[in-house]
């Protein structure tokens, strides 16, 4: 998979059958201002996955969510050379707002196990680690994410999922490349995907991060 552009604990992880992998997102909650709610994502081999923490689980200085995806699926099988990623938003429970958000990236290295990353901490710069910050941008009414595919290496490429998110909300298809790529000039295919409501956590805006993921395993 490609991604075009991620003390004490309470307890979300859970045991790793043999056809799985996880995905430990380890979230630094010492700078968040007595967090209530938090909203946390995850992508990986072409899957999706959203889970919530409430108050009872946000008592700590940090706490650890655990995803487990298959393997492999109808598209893809996970390898050391795929990537993923998740984000932490921390959203005011009276209004379901977000208040501030923390996302990372990173490359699978135990695709048969637990890849465990940080969110919360490090630099704002980078997507290896990053600290929790707000977004004051202006609202962008459904934004469309067109995401370009060069392929001229891989013209016997046939399936392939695309999946976008933005501000926890996620878009994905499955297109037939090998078809769009016979129509294509340029070796390229484009797959807009459309973001036509507002997500749950508020509207996006400028200076939302968003990803774009695609996957195959041809």
């Amino acid at each position: 998979m490609m991604i075009l552009t991620f003390s004490l604990f309470s307890a979300h992880n859970q045991a790793i059958a043999a056809d799985k992998f996880s995905i430990d997102a380890k979230i630094n909650l010492k700078k968040l201002n007595n967090p209530t709610k938090l909203k946390v994502v995850a992508s990986a081999n072409g899957d999706t996955q959203v889970k919530s923490l409430e108050a009872d689980d946000l008592n700590s200085k940090s706490t650890t969510v655990s995803f487990a995806f298959d393997q492999k699926n109808d598209v893809v099988t996970a390898g050391s050379r795929d990537e993923y990623f998740a984000c932490a938003y921390d959203i005011n429970s009276v209004t379901n707002l977000m208040i501030s958000y923390s996302c990372v990236e990173g490359n699978i290295e135990n695709a048969d196990g637990k890849n465990t990353i940080n969110l919360g901490s490090g630099s704002e710069n980078t997507l290896s680690t990053g600290s929790f910050k707000p977004v004051k941008g202006g609202d962008i009414d459904k934004p469309t994410i067109r995401v370009a595919i060069p392929l001229s290496d891989r013209k016997d490429v046939k399936e392939i999922t695309v999946v976008t998110m933005i501000k926890g909300e996620f878009e994905s298809r499955t297109i037939d490349a090998h078809k769009l790529l016979k129509q294509s000039d340029h070796n390229t295919i484009i797959v807009p995907l459309s973001y036509d409501k507002s997500p749950e956590i508020g509207p996006i805006q400028e200076g939302d991060l968003f990803f774009a993921c695609v996957s195959s395993d041809d």
